[in-house]
């Protein structure tokens, strides 16, 4: 019987530009430890049904329409100075700030609230030591001297800004070009305790500044999106989206192997909510990303898009559950309306939003000995890495394995899917590939495969390269020599 295989560039959910990344908790200008982001997993030999769900949800509380807009916003900016600053740094800034920056120190019409600008210095018993492990995760930014820097640094100023509603937009792009301004001309490095991210002063202005003049900004640019969980059922929440007077997003019960693909989604909400995007008193939200006024954001919603694409689709907008870490802001749970399983309405509102994932896949006939040799080598790596995913993999660390799937005409289809634990002789996850010919099974479908059944891998280390993929490359290099 002849086989399907998958290449590399199917393996891979649709990227996305925003940062999507696991979370550990912390609280302002303290270093946390971070807790163990994914607990033990119980696997089974054979692919897996979804969890039953109930037939009928529990109600569920809309999320209040006039909560949407909040009129007081407040954020903050701290910049960590690593060698003792020289002169007054307060002073210089309020001078800096009451010179070049008049939309943050005057009303912008009679009797409407200004803006203010609350420069201080932070404490030195407030600056605890900031540990390498915790950049990991928010100074992916910075390089290895400017962590060193920071992690070495004895001084701090904090800017907090707080702005009406009616003027976030231009508040908040003269309040980024203020602390570059000053991170700039003092050598120091930028944290946005909204998005608990860490800048260059480079960085900060490439990612925030560069393209922006007017108007809501590109979201990406200036919110995070953290997910976490325990198994195959991932929670993702954004960072950020105070500044902009709205709530932060949750989605919850997400396949680990669709969070790029629903991160993207959460991006778009973001953006039509910055810009202006209102809540009917139902809940329901309108996404449509040809309405994305941000050209650059739009470009970016809908690029990988497929042809069968609609664009659009209705979500319902809920009060989310609050969980430890989560922002001090309002949060909205984007829920999907529609009938079957958590996981079957995302999908269908992902297809609808941006078309069903193109897969290609090649024909192999069993026993080849290129591939085979591939697979033996894989198993042999696998049993390796073994302990370190039973201990657990700490993003960005991550193993993706491809198998061969039974298909209704009884040959198989080898398809990627994200590890998310391993049993006695066995790999369990959830499907990033599209299946062709498997029924029952879609991306994101929970599966467990035995090791002997396993073709390739793909070990992501914590410093980002891989490993792994051989197979693809196989493939790969056989397509371009037809």
């Amino acid at each position: 019987m002849a086989r399907c295989q998958r290449s590399r560039d199917n393996a891979c959910a649709t990227s996305s530009h925003h940062s999507l990344f696991r979370r550990p908790s912390m609280s302002l200008l303290r270093a946390p430890v971070a807790a163990r982001l994914l607990g033990a997993l119980l696997l089974c030999l054979a692919p897996l049904a979804p969890a039953a769900e109930p037939a009928t949800p529990p109600a569920r509380t809309v999320f209040p329409a006039p909560l949407l807009h909040s009129e007081d916003i407040t954020y903050t900016v701290v910049l960590y100075h690593p060698t003792p600053p020289k002169g007054d740094v307060v002073a210089d800034a309020r001078k800096l700030l009451t010179s070049k920056y008049k939309e943050l120190a005057s009303t912008w019409k009679p009797g409407a609230p200004a803006p203010e600008v609350d420069i201080r210095p932070v404490p030195t018993e407030e600056l605890e030591p900031i540990e390498e492990y915790y950049l990991r995760y928010f100074g992916r930014r910075l390089n290895q001297s400017e962590r060193k820097g920071l992690m070495g640094a004895k001084h701090a100023t904090k800017l907090s800004f707080h702005v009406p509603f009616a003027r976030r937009n231009e508040a908040l792009l003269a309040a980024t070009r203020f602390a570059h301004q000053l991170a700039s001309e003092r050598g120091a490095i930028l944290w946005d305790a909204e998005t608990r991210e860490y800048y260059s002063p480079q960085r900060w202005k490439e990612e925030r500044l560069d393209g922006w003049s007017s108007g809501a900004p590109i979201m990406s640019a200036h919110i995070t999106m953290h997910a976490y969980g325990e198994g195959e059922s991932i929670r993702i929440i954004t960072l950020g989206m105070a500044k902009f007077g709205l709530p932060d997003l949750v989605v919850e019960q997400v396949p680990q192997s669709m969070t790029r693909e629903m991160g993207k989604l959460v991006n778009g909400v973001a953006q039509l909510l910055a810009e202006g995007l209102e809540l009917p008193e139902n809940g329901t939200l309108d996404v449509d990303l040809t309405r994305v006024k941000n050209a650059t954001a739009r470009s970016q919603l809908e690029a990988k898009g497929r042809k069968d694409a609609s664009k659009s689709v209705k979500l319902r907008a809920f009060e989310a559950n609050r969980d430890k870490g989560d922002p001090e802001n309002h949060l909205i749970e984007l829920a999907f309306p529609g009938s079957g399983t958590t996981h079957a309405r995302q999908l269908a509102a992902l297809d609808a939003l941006f078309g069903k994932a193109p897969d290609s896949i090649t024909p192999v006939k069993p026993g080849d000995p290129e591939l085979e040799a591939v697979a033996t080598k894989a198993r042999a790596r696998l049993n390796e890495l073994r302990p370190r995913v039973e201990k657990g993999l700490h993003p960005p660390e991550e193993l993706t394995v491809k198998a061969g799937f039974p298909t209704d005409d009884g040959s198989s289809e080898h398809m990627w899917f994200v590890v998310t634990g391993w049993d006695k002789d066995g790999l369990r996850g959830t499907l990033a590939n599209e299946p062709f010919s498997v029924k029952g099974l879609r991306r994101g479908s929970l599966v467990s495969v035995p090791l002997k059944d396993v073709d390739d891998y793909i070990y992501t280390r914590a410093d980002g390269t891989e490993e792994g993929g051989e197979s693809s490359r196989i493939l790969m290099r056989r397509e371009e020599g037809r």
